[in-house]
């Protein structure tokens, strides 16, 4: 950067994976991992209709891949009533 650059103002941003906004509510955070995990359970769906794939063994992949992708950063999140709901 130079000295008479502009810098650009926005109002949110992704930052490792996490939403940050002027609001500095979490909503939009949990609503992009709920979108994330959409996508990652729709990726595995050929894994999903395996016959051959015991539920045990979905249910592992489930687990490793979807709840991580779901509750990662969940421990910073800021719940609320309207959230709970």
């Amino acid at each position: 950067m130079h000295e008479n650059d502009a810098i650009q103002r926005t109002d949110h941003f992704t930052y490792l994976g996490s939403v940050m906004s002027v609001r500095g509510g979490t909503e939009e955070d949990i609503t992009a991992r709920i979108r994330k995990a959409q996508q990652a359970f729709a990726t595995l769906r050929p894994v999903w209709r395996a016959r051959p794939i015991s539920l045990n063994t979905k249910l592992r992949i489930f687990n490793s891949n979807m709840r991580s992708v779901l509750v990662y950063e969940s421990e910073t999140w800021r719940l609320t009533k309207e959230l709970l709901s």
